[in-house]
């Protein structure tokens, strides 16, 4: 006899096919018409379940394409930006070279090397810079504060206590 109703084979395992056979025995209908209405009862939560389900993989497939835009974007402007960094970099190169070159040169200089520099500095440096009478040549860096807006080494050189 021919039906309107569709026809699925259920495999259960042992306790919930105990399970679905004692409610039919309670009901006193067959275990299909027990799964029928099991089936029914949750059919909305089945259809809003199904609903999420296929807006979560549409959504997904358009997550993933704008991540992918976004990504190519982001690498675009990160490449440009760097080639910009490098480029300046390169401005400076040549220079931090030989400054580099200039130290090593002051490093590896003798003692005599050294002491001959110094002489020709001095004699090269202009008048204003030379110390005056009864001040001594300041060699090591001093602290330019004491905390209160004044070095404690600049009171004691100064007369007045000011720098």
């Amino acid at each position: 006899m021919p039906t309107f109703n569709s026809r699925v084979n259920v495999t259960l395992p042992p306790s919930l096919f105990r399970l679905v056979s004692s409610l039919a025995e309670h009901q006193k209908c067959s275990r299909s018409q027990v799964l029928r209405e099991l089936l029914e009862a949750a059919e909305p939560a089945l259809q809003r379940a199904v609903a999420l389900m296929a807006t979560a993989s549409k959504a997904s497939a358009q997550v993933k394409e704008g991540l992918a835009i976004a990504l190519d974007s982001t690498m675009d402007t990160l490449e440009g930006n760097l080639e910009r960094e490098l480029a300046s970099i390169d401005q400076y190169g040549p220079d931090l070279v030989d400054l580099a070159e200039q130290g090593r040169k002051v490093l590896f200089q003798s003692k005599t090397e050294r002491a001959a520099a110094g002489r020709e500095s001095a004699v090269s440096r202009p008048a204003a810079a030379k110390p005056l009478r009864g001040q001594k040549r300041v060699v090591t860096p001093v602290s330019l504060t004491g905390g209160l807006g004044q070095s404690s080494d600049a009171k004691k050189r100064s007369p007045r206590g000011r720098v």
